[in-house]
């Protein structure tokens, strides 16, 4: 519970604090910090065990370590200092890093405040080190031994191979609720199966200096051949698309339909569609943001689930 009162604080706080972005008194922009809970050894260890609970094989041994919640990532040791997840090496060098936001998903604000982000963008991202040793990618080509060709519906990408039982388990359900559901089928046969539909790239994520997850290889985007008019990207926007426009409206872009959506979140995968900051194409395996907002996500292997389905 004090977690979810934290993460709710996370965008209703801010709204009254001076250091917010002053646009009118009653369109301010929320700032996420992990920093309104820096007091709050309750709602760090939810944090903490959120991320062993949806990493079992790369993250253990939680404990209260030298004044300061600590996990062991892929064996290294890492300290929550002060919502920056640092390495011992760095604990002490905290305020030279932006703190990780566990934002609430999906976003919970309306669409007039979603267009206040669109046009003011906010991030508060983290470094890379966390993430970077939880898939030991510390470096392009270290990440790059770890991805394997993929093919989801005929889009060919490469993705980190821990990713390849997810999806193959997300492709078997989808392929199931296609054969009740027609839209899944029109969604199935409009994906571009070429770039830039894809999977891993080494990159940051646009306005920050951390890696995005396609470095990574634990993301794709799901593009259709032809966006007939809709949107997906606000990025791809900033000329003045609807995206950025007081006419925003959620309903001028490609939407996956609900059901893909709800199977990809319930293997682990959110829905860049839930973001404030939109992106419609996107999926990324963050299941530490889904346990932290009350998701059940199902841990099980591709086998367990495809036996289920014989």
């Amino acid at each position: 519970m004090a977690l979810k009162n934290a993460l709710i604080l996370f965008f209703i706080i801010p709204l009254f604090l001076t250091g917010c972005l002053d646009l009118r008194a009653s369109e301010q922009i929320p700032v996420p910090s992990t920093l309104l809970i820096a007091d709050d050894l309750e709602a760090q260890y939810s944090i903490m065990l959120a991320f062993s609970q949806a990493y079992p094989n790369e993250i253990t041994d939680i404990e209260f370590f030298d004044d300061d919640w600590t996990m062991l990532v892929n064996g290294e040791r890492f300290f929550y200092a002060n919502g920056r997840f640092l390495p011992e090496r760095l604990r002490e060098q905290w305020e030279n890093f932006l703190p990780y936001d566990f934002y609430v998903y999906p976003f919970a604000g309306t669409e007039a405040q979603r267009r206040i982000f669109i046009n003011n963008p906010v991030y508060s991202v983290g470094s890379s080190f966390l993430f970077d040793a939880l898939h030991n990618s510390p470096t392009e080509n270290d990440s790059w031994d770890l991805q394997e060709k993929y093919s989801f519906f005929g889009v060919k990408m490469l993705v980190h191979y821990k990713i390849v039982s997810k999806l193959d388990i997300i492709s078997a359900r989808i392929g199931a609720a296609a054969v009740f559901d027609n839209s899944i089928n029109l969604w199935i046969d409009e994906l571009h199966t070429g770039m830039p539909s894809f999977g891993w790239t080494w990159r940051v994520i646009a306005g920050t200096n951390r890696r995005s997850n396609h470095s990574y290889g634990t993301a794709i985007d799901l593009l259709p051949r032809d966006l007939r008019g809709r949107q997906t990207y606000w990025r791809w926007n900033e000329s003045g698309g609807s995206a950025r426009s007081s006419a925003f409206n959620i309903d001028n872009f490609y939407l996956p339909p609900r059901t893909v959506i709800e199977i990809f979140e319930e293997y682990g995968f959110i829905w860049g569609g839930n973001w404030a900051l939109i992106d419609t194409m996107h999926f990324e395996y963050r299941p530490e943001i889904l346990i932290l907002n009350g998701f059940d996500v199902k841990m099980e292997s591709a086998d367990c689930v495809l036996n289920d389905t014989d």
